[in-house]
């Protein structure tokens, strides 16, 4: 599945292969969506298999487009307040974790330890495979969860709080520092310290810098 970001609304929308380079209308909001086309390797690689592209006109709505329902397997995510980080995730089979004074706990075995409400961010550390198997920060985007109830939905499923996502959202200095520390202790130098403009945009405090979302910061890839 190919992954496209609504230009109106902000939807993650997955859409199969086979409909690289056609545009449609956004199930969520209706507005003109335009699948990128598959590279020259890709379109080969289709072609070879006997699938070949659909024509299809600006009007026209992608059936089989949906929402993305799952957190990426290979990325890192964490929740941040006003005062700094509140839960993580990663791929490792403990789920959600949360705070609980120094430490953290598994999120599933403390539900009651979830705030119901609040103005939490979901930040998303985008991670790519190399050629010798090891990972690098690529990327990193922020979102705004819904006020209320956001971190209660992680009981229902890892990726449930999803559903909670608002739009792109700023990180304040607080958050900065919350998310470059976190950063600083799970990943080795050589996986983040070569990405200057992530490192710069973590250390700039200024709580008024710009917001990262795919959609708007030119590192995010």
């Amino acid at each position: 599945m190919l992954t496209v970001v609504c230009p109106s609304c902000q939807a993650n929308l997955r859409v199969r292969p086979e409909l690289a380079g056609r545009a449609g209308k956004c199930p969520k909001c209706g507005a003109i969506v335009q699948v990128p086309a598959l590279d020259a390797e890709a379109a080969e690689d289709r072609a070879e298999s006997g699938l070949s592209p659909r024509e299809t006109t600006a009007g026209d709505e992608f059936p089989d487009i949906e929402p993305t329902d799952r957190l990426v397997r290979d990325y890192h995510y964490l929740v941040v307040d006003r005062n700094g980080l509140v839960a993580a995730w990663e791929n490792n089979g403990q789920g959600w974790t949360i705070r609980s004074g120094t430490t953290f706990v598994r999120a599933a075995r403390n539900a009651d330890k979830l705030p119901s409400q609040g103005d939490f961010k979901l930040v998303e550390l985008q991670l790519a495979r190399t050629e010798d198997g090891s990972h690098r920060l690529t990327g990193l985007a922020v979102y705004q969860l819904a006020p209320r109830y956001a971190l209660s939905r992680i009981e229902r499923g890892e990726d449930a709080i999803l559903q909670a996502v608002r739009g792109p959202a700023p990180l304040s200095k607080e958050q900065k520092t919350a998310v470059f520390a976190y950063i600083r202790e799970k990943f080795m130098r050589p996986i983040w310290e070569d990405h200057a403009a992530l490192v710069d945009y973590l250390t700039n405090l200024d709580y008024h810098s710009p917001g990262i979302s795919p959609h708007t910061h030119p590192f995010v890839t």
